[in-house]
């Protein structure tokens, strides 16, 4: 049964292609841009994007023959999903795709940032022998807290499980989900007890800046040691630093910066203002260019789990 064509904007798995034309889709790759968009937007049934440029009213009105739209991956925030609701068009993403290497990755930096990993290894390349001027610290006996307890704030919490910590969660969205994992706690719980903080929530207008100096660093009961690896703008890298510099966060693992484009791609070097020079400089953070989700084994299980739900859609019945 023939099913239309669906348009792939970003790359993805070969595997999707093969599974869309197994379900009776033609499928198409364009290296395209947004104004390029309009010339064939009309020829489509379905979008397959991760975050190339963002898909708005104005795009989804010109794709006539548009039912779905499927994201690669967590973030929403470059589709208008309410509105394209509204025409029909439903919208699907894959969190669930990549819980598993976004779990692990923490875990990963954050023991390099306790141990001292990284400076460790570069005074060994040059020569010096540093024993007790690396000593660390330990996950054992430590209470984390997770802000968002969706598929990578559990996934995460079910790879602690082992470590001998104490796991606490807020979610805004969400009520009596404490589990085998994590328990959950208001929100002014998690700040007073947490000693590490990682943050897995969605960006949105309302979720800008949600970790800031006034409702989040001073509020603080003790020092903690903090992770952000779902979007850069719900914390204000500004207060992070001053925080830091007043000695309420003892290190940091950013995966993700505020100044990233759409594109997830951030500021060129030469546009770099003095707090992100500031970041870089800084030995107790640890950086990495938005690739907490990124592994291999990650391409594959986003297709199962995109046509996992493209086959529950209704225009496929």
């Amino acid at each position: 049964m023939y099913r239309g064509k669906v348009l792939f904007i970003d790359s993805a798995d070969t595997s999707f292609t093969t599974r869309l034309r197994e379900l009776g889709f033609e499928c198409h790759y364009k290296d395209v841009n947004y104004e390029q968009m309009f010339d064939i937007a009309q020829d489509y049934v379905g979008y397959i994007i991760r975050s190339r440029f963002v898909i708005d009213k104005i795009l989804i009105d010109a794709s006539k023959q548009l039912k779905f739209i499927a994201r690669i991956g967590a973030g929403m925030e470059n589709i208008d999903v309410s509105y394209a609701q509204e025409k029909g068009i439903s919208c699907i993403n894959s969190p669930e795709g990549n819980a598993d290497a976004v779990g692990e990755f923490v875990i990963g930096n954050l023991l390099a940032l306790f141990r001292n990993t990284i400076p460790a290894d570069n005074e060994v390349r040059n020569g010096e022998w540093l024993r007790e001027e690396n000593r660390g610290y330990e996950i054992n006996g430590k209470t984390f807290g997770i802000i968002g307890y969706g598929n990578m704030g559990k996934s995460l919490a079910k790879k602690l499980s082992g470590f001998g910590c104490k796991v606490i969660a807020y979610d805004k969205f969400k009520k009596n989900f404490s589990d085998e994992f994590a328990t959950e706690v208001s929100l002014k719980e998690l700040i007073s007890q947490a000693n590490i903080v990682s943050v897995h929530i969605n960006y949105t207008p309302e979720n800008h800046y949600f970790i800031n100096q006034a409702n989040f660093f001073s509020q603080l009961a003790d020092p903690i040691f903090f992770v952000n690896t779902s979007r850069g703008k719900v914390l204000n890298t500004t207060d992070l630093l001053m925080a830091m510099n007043s000695g309420l966060v003892k290190g940091a693992v950013l995966d993700v910066l505020e100044y990233e484009n759409t594109h997830l791609q951030n500021l060129p070097y030469e546009q770099w203002d003095r707090t992100m020079m500031n970041l870089a400089k800084n030995p107790d953070v640890i950086l990495s260019p938005h690739i907490a989700g990124q592994t291999v084994e990650s391409l594959t299980k986003h297709v199962d789990v995109l046509i996992d739900k493209l086959m529950q859609l209704p225009f496929m019945k």
